[in-house]
């Protein structure tokens, strides 16, 4: 993990926030006292990601608490630095192998919310080492104990979002399940949740999809044996960490899911990465199949499987594009 003490800035301007210049190696620190958590700083060296909007902080981390990577990318309201006001929170996840810089470098994060009230957080969820966003079987990483119990209470407590009923989730491919995941393991935490070729629901096929998803880890980055065990010996966790076993926890929310089919002739193209369409197939199954089962439980929800499409940046920008203005009018106060 990049050590967050590193100096970032090197020469050239030194960034100004809300009327207040910091100087010297480190000089990158934000004030304190303006809604901000301890430790803030803009990033200089990274275009997709400019103060005073963007800016980078480490969260502590406990004893007991393991994860790769501790930083976490915020993107502030334009006014966030001359007013008290108080925003809705939305939380952004990422895929794998993805790392705290995919919303703002893959994902036009900051571009997307540039006009809007709310607080958008993006934490790591394992970069190279895709953590599932989950507490590994083996103890090897606890990414949800990090996220649920040590990032959230700690950012909530420094920023001033509003909380309780105002905070939505979101993520593709793996950043899906989490998105899902977590809004049903951790019912009444977040408004609103939207998956972007979510990888949703691993169990469509029970053990059999559960085992096809264990073998695709050295192509696909899926669960697997120190993450949540083997799925013939460990379906139980398996069972456990799935979304669709769990949608009782999801009434009452806004719900949104995309895929597209892994053929070609959408708006995008990429026929030099051939395993870009292979995989989106497999995750319409996975979104089709948590619908039906959000059906039957008479849970509302809105989908759109929207035919050609690989899985990648591309599609997921576009389905954010659809989902954003949907996740805003779910969290903000009426």
């Amino acid at each position: 993990m990049m050590p967050f003490s590193q100096c970032r800035a090197a020469s050239g301007a030194l960034v100004i926030l809300f009327s207040v210049t910091m100087a010297g190696c480190g000089g990158d620190a934000m004030p304190m006292g303006a809604g901000l958590p301890p430790g803030a700083r803009a990033i200089s060296d990274d275009p997709a990601c400019t103060p005073p909007r963007c800016l980078e902080v480490a969260v502590p981390l406990p004893e007991g608490v393991t994860v790769t990577d501790n930083r976490v990318r915020l993107l502030l309201p334009a006014d966030y630095g001359s007013t008290d006001k108080r925003y809705p929170l939305l939380y952004l996840l990422h895929d794998a192998p993805g790392d705290v810089s995919s919303w703002t470098r893959l994902g036009d994060a900051q571009a997307f919310t540039e006009n809007l009230d709310v607080i958008v957080i993006m934490p790591d969820g394992g970069g190279g080492n895709p953590g599932w966003y989950s507490d590994w079987r083996d103890g090897s990483f606890q990414w949800e104990t990090y996220h649920i119990d040590v990032m959230i209470p700690w950012l909530e407590r420094h920023l001033r979002g509003l909380g309780d009923g105002h905070r939505a989730i979101a993520g593709p491919s793996m950043g899906g399940h989490g998105a899902m995941s977590y809004s049903a393991r951790h019912p009444g935490l977040f408004r609103a949740a939207a998956g972007f070729s979510g990888a949703v629901d691993f169990l469509h096929l029970g053990r059999v999809s559960a085992l096809y998803g264990f073998l695709a880890n050295p192509i696909a980055g899926t669960p697997n044996g120190p993450i949540w065990g083997d799925p013939v010996l460990n379906y139980d966790i398996w069972e456990d960490h799935n979304p669709g076993r769990h949608v009782d926890a999801l009434h009452g929310m806004t719900l949104l899911l995309t895929s597209g089919n892994g053929l070609p002739g959408g708006p995008h193209e990429q026929l030099g990465s051939p395993q870009l369409y292979a995989i989106e197939p497999l995750l319409l199954l996975m979104n089709q199949s948590f619908a039906s089962t959000l059906d039957a439980a008479g849970i509302d929800h809105a989908t759109w499987f929207y035919g050609p499409g690989f899985h990648d940046w591309p599609y997921y920008r576009d389905a954010f594009a659809w989902a954003l203005p949907q996740l805003m009018a779910a969290i903000t106060p009426q």
